[in-house]
């Protein structure tokens, strides 16, 4: 099995960009000041709402923030007397953020990281039809989503993106071979 440069750096950016967002709450707890640097970073791609968002309480673990009140870009959050620690990025954006990574790490073990077609657009236009009715009907203010069904419709575009993107790295970037 070849593995292709253009996977090579897809796997590279999503591992880089999304490994910070499952340490930060982590690093929050902890009272590491590197912390404030990284939720500094993802403020710039999400809005980082604390009720749309999943936190780490130290004492409990991972859990939703869905009852918190609703501010933007809290580093700490109190729920029933309790510090918790949300993730830089909201429920819908870990998701997406995640299932990319996840199907990334797919691709490698179904041994087609030396792909280069890409799939039919419809395949994605139909993964992204959850996200946009979660995400556009509350928009619209005609429901308030859940950060589960937030989680999941970010993980179903998230998913499909690798697959799409990948074939396309692979066709934009030459491999790098190494002279003789």
């Amino acid at each position: 099995m070849t593995m292709e440069f253009g996977y090579k750096v897809y796997m590279l950016v999503m591992a880089l960009f999304t490994l910070p967002i499952f340490i930060t709450p982590f690093l929050a707890a902890g009272g590491n000041s590197s912390a404030d640097g990284i939720y500094w970073f993802y403020g710039l791609t999400c809005h980082q709402q604390a009720s749309r968002s999943i936190c780490y309480f130290p004492d409990s673990g991972i859990s939703d923030c869905s009852d918190v009140p609703a501010h933007y870009r809290a580093y700490a959050v109190e729920k029933e007397g309790i510090t918790g620690y949300p993730f830089p990025v909201c429920a819908r954006d870990v998701g997406i953020y995640f299932a990319a990574l996840l199907s990334g790490i797919l691709l490698l073990l179904l041994k087609k990281t030396d792909v280069n077609v890409v799939p039919n657009p419809a395949w994605f236009i139909i993964a992204l039809i959850p996200i946009g009715l979660d995400g556009g009907t509350q928009l619209l203010g005609w429901r308030e989503s859940t950060n589960l069904l937030r989680l999941l419709t970010g993980g179903i575009a998230g998913f499909a993106f690798s697959f799409y993107c990948v074939p396309l790295l692979n066709r934009a970037l030459p491999n790098i071979k190494k002279k003789k």
